[in-house]
């Protein structure tokens, strides 16, 4: 567990540095310093899950493991949401520019053309 918390500490260094730069904005900063931060914490989660790994057959390492699967799945799931809305706006918004790109040159064809 002590891994995961130094793995964690690294993802918060480099996940504030990309936010400083510019490359991750506020919102993914805060998402991905949860992540970390999860990953920080995983030790003193080793005694409040014992008991349900020892019922599932695991160990608490593979439960909490497990854990964080699900939770980047998730993430990533979200982020995948929020690409595609960003892909349905970026087609929307060419073809408004391709419609008033066409508008103009029927427009410059009428003026040159009486």
């Amino acid at each position: 567990m002590l891994i995961a918390g130094v793995v964690g500490l690294l993802v918060v260094i480099v996940v504030v540095r990309l936010s400083r730069r510019g490359q991750l904005s506020f919102r993914y900063t805060i998402g991905w310093i949860g992540v970390a931060s999860f990953g920080i914490l995983a030790g003193l989660f080793v005694p409040l899950v014992e008991p349900i790994a020892n019922a599932l057959g695991l160990s608490a390492a593979a439960l909490i493991g497990l854990g964080a699967l699900v939770f980047i799945t998730a993430i990533s799931i979200q982020l995948s949401i929020s690409i595609s809305g960003l892909q349905r706006q970026m087609r929307t918004l060419t073809e408004q520019i391709a419609n008033m790109q066409q508008e103009r040159a029927l427009k410059n064809d009428r003026k040159s053309n009486p």
